[in-house]
């Protein structure tokens, strides 16, 4: 049984990826710990707990974490692609779940070192968590067998600036420490591999939704308002499933068909690429490699892997 930790901004795609994981029979999410990033970090806190009651398979603790990045200001999120709650603004109920005592940072530090060679981490947000736990306890983060991160755009153009991703672009510099500081498997899953074959089109959904599944049915009605977003700006119906994509990739690992392991760095001067990750492809540099950035997976394998869970 895998051990999985997840740090997440709980937003709708988050959602999808959080009840992915929680109903993987291989996997055992021992904790949620909660960021700022899509929402702010209560609504990012209350967002998984209804993902976790969603998911109807088990209630791992959820604990909030820090409210605003390392050091720039906290970026409001754009409405248009989570609603203003986060979670497509259909007005759910509160979760009856309530958070765990402690603070999201804290409780990291003393779980992975009782712990040490055998967590898994999965980001959906910005790392702002993980910077400060570089800051604390700088050998903690070693102890993690690997950390999954949906964060970047391979070599692809960005989502929130013309350069950059969101989780990247919300806090740049926490995602700076963590690559230089955190000394263990980094694999950064970027925007790219969730458009063009990755893309979930209208027939896909309509698939989905075909099924028949409450939670499949779920998982899509909150993204709708990501639906309207992407007809608007693509052209095309469908869904740019981030979150889900990165989580799909933690848990089948195999399905990545291409890859580069290099020295990895962001942009952190502000400019036009504020917030863009570099990647020493041809390793010009000679300096070790410090994260894998997946090029190329087997969409087939993704979409599966995606619908398997939620349906």
């Amino acid at each position: 049984m895998r051990r999985f930790l997840i740090d997440t901004d709980t937003g709708t795609d988050d959602a999808v990826a959080l009840i992915m994981a929680l109903r993987d029979p291989g996997v055992k999410v021992e904790a949620i710990t909660t960021v700022a990033g899509n929402v702010d970090v209560d609504r990012a806190t209350q967002n998984a707990l209804i993902s976790v009651e969603r998911a109807e398979t088990y209630a791992p603790p959820v604990y909030k974490g820090l409210g605003m990045p390392i050091l720039r200001e906290r970026i409001k999120a754009d409405k248009s692609v989570h609603g203003a709650d986060g979670m497509g603004d259909l007005n759910l109920p509160k979760a009856k779940l309530t958070p765990a005592d402690g603070h999201a940072v804290d409780f990291l530090i003393r779980y992975i070192e009782d712990n040490p060679g055998e967590l898994e981490m999965v980001t959906l947000g910005p790392v702002t968590n993980l910077a400060l736990i570089c800051h604390r306890s700088p050998q903690t983060l070693a102890k993690l067998k690997k950390i999954y991160m949906m964060m970047g755009t391979g070599t692809w153009f960005g989502n929130a600036t013309p350069m950059a991703e969101g989780n990247a672009s919300m806090d740049p510099e926490a995602l700076d420490i963590v690559l230089r500081y955190a000394n263990t498997e980094i694999i950064l899953v970027g925007w790219d591999l969730c458009t063009n074959e990755y893309y979930f089109t209208g027939e896909d959904i309509a698939a989905i939704y075909a099924a028949g599944s409450h939670i499949a049915k779920f998982c899509l009605d909150i993204n709708h308002t990501l639906m309207t977003l992407n007809e608007r700006r693509f052209g095309v119906k469908g869904i740019d499933f981030a979150d889900p994509v990165a989580m799909a990739v933690a848990l089948e690992p195999d399905m990545v068909e291409q890859s580069v392991t290099a020295y990895t760095r962001v942009e952190t001067n502000t400019g036009l690429a504020y917030g863009a990750i570099a990647i020493d492809y041809f390793h010009r540099q000679g300096r070790q490699p410090n994260a894998t950035t997946c090029l190329k997976l087997d969409a087939q394998k993704m979409k599966d892997c995606i619908i398997r869970r939620i349906v």
